[in-house]
């Protein structure tokens, strides 16, 4: 099997697990007798954990470029918290089983994200189509979990939960390194990859739409069971999100190059605000589900376009810092958003909550497209020489805008990397 299809493996057999947990988990939680209060608590716990657990994770596969253990070891580390979660039913259980399950977590998507930009080497704009794999079985886990729950209790989720997640470890032993040589230290590279201006702004504007996004959707499964839908309309909404996040990621590529990447950006940020004022008003859980469409969407443009933003600007060999950085403003905002959610929607109400949410995206959206206007990628920050079709990109510290008038050709020839260990790490390979 190519090394890129082990990556797109390693995604499929995690995002069953992911689609199994992430819409019910919340309807776990209430059905353990957890208030609303609670709710937010555990997501902003789960998330001060995972602000620094993953760019930890991502130093460690940095640090030891060419193992193989750094993914599943934190693919174990997840599998064992979401059992501990499983049976655990008193809050202070509840709460070690989160906290373990979320240091696992940390350490998945970042650095799968970060061994797949490496295995496509020149190629990194089809990331989105291996990715889109993910979101697949992201659709049919979470269609056929939803039944299992309504017949079972929302204990069933972990049915597919835990095992998913050991298969995940199994998998990624496969998925080779193709490891390159750090022109930085870890600390270095990650101080002048956050000070770059136009890389602060956008970690800043990304920190503000995932927490208003981790608002909502913290709460969107209960709004929608609060207004008369259950487990199967819970399980839909998200399979229709993620159903128009395949074409997204899919199509990027071509996206890009018509429109450029820093515009997707933008665009995807405006569409979570936009959905987010009419889930405000949405006055059942029909319309919840009509709308979820452009979460899906949105997801799909404002995530693969800030993995290639990141991954383009990241010093040589700190691929999976870089990555591990821009999780953690997920996380962060996660602790914000969330944090703040179970608050707002007690004293305002979950509308209220996707009111005020909605509101914060359109200021992200300001911030993003700020951050993201004119600029052109720094000489060093790709893997080898690269032939794409992106929009120039300057370093933040020559921040001279370019006008951009459609694709543009970009060859970059970093210094030279050190050999690969194997045969296999040599080539990098494209999903077509």
């Amino acid at each position: 099997m190519p090394p890129i299809w082990r990556a797109a493996s390693t995604y499929i057999v995690y995002f069953v697990a992911v689609g199994a947990a992430f819409p019910y988990l919340p309807v776990h939680y209430r059905a353990l007798g957890l208030d609303l209060g609670t709710i937010g608590l555990l997501a902003a716990l789960s998330a001060a954990t995972q602000l620094v657990a993953a760019p930890a994770w991502g130093a460690i596969a940095d640090q030891f470029g060419r193992s193989r253990l750094t993914l599943p070891a934190a693919s174990i580390v997840a599998a064992s918290g979401a059992l501990a979660l499983a049976v655990a039913r008193e809050p202070i259980a509840v709460t070690a089983a989160v906290v373990a399950l979320s240091v696992g977590l940390a350490g998945i998507s970042p650095v799968l994200d970060a061994r797949t930009m490496e295995l496509l080497g020149t190629d990194r704009a089809r990331y989105g189509r291996v990715r889109a794999w993910g979101s697949v079985s992201f659709v049919v886990s979470a269609a056929l979990c939803g039944p299992l729950i309504d017949a079972r209790g929302t204990g069933a989720l972990f049915l597919v939960y835990v095992p998913c997640l050991a298969l995940t470890a199994l998998i990624a032993l496969s998925v080779p390194r193709r490891a390159t040589q750090r022109h930085a230290g870890l600390r270095l590279g990650t101080s002048q990859l956050i000070r770059q201006p136009r890389m602060g702004r956008f970690l800043v504007g990304s920190l503000m739409v995932w927490a208003a996004l981790a608002a909502v959707n913290g709460f969107y499964s209960i709004q929608i069971v609060a207004l008369g839908g259950g487990a199967s309309l819970v399980g839909l909404a998200w399979v229709v999100g993620a159903l128009f996040e395949i074409p997204i990621m899919w199509t990027f590529p071509r996206l890009s190059a018509r429109f450029s990447a820093e515009r997707l950006l933008v665009t995807g940020s405006a569409i979570f605000a936009v959905r987010n004022f009419l889930a405000a008003l949405a006055p059942n859980g029909a319309v919840l589900v009509a709308i979820a469409p452009l979460e899906g969407a949105a997801f799909g443009l404002f995530f693969v376009g800030g993995v290639g933003f990141v991954a383009a600007r990241a010093p040589a060999g700190l691929a999976g810092t870089a990555q591990g950085i821009f999780s953690a403003t997920t996380g962060l905002a996660t602790i914000l958003g969330t944090g703040a959610a179970g608050l707002i929607a007690s004293a305002l109400t979950i509308p209220g909550l996707f009111a005020v949410a909605s509101v914060v995206g359109v200021v992200a959206t300001i911030v993003v497209a700020d951050a993201v206007r004119g600029t052109v990628p720094p000489t060093g920050a790709m893997a080898g020489p690269v032939h794409a079709h992106v929009p120039i990109v300057a370093p933040a510290s020559e921040a001279v805008p370019v006008p951009i008038t459609g694709p543009v050709t970009v060859a970059v020839h970093p210094p030279a990397a050190s050999p690969p260990a194997s045969a296999e790490e040599v080539q990098p390979c494209a999903i077509s």
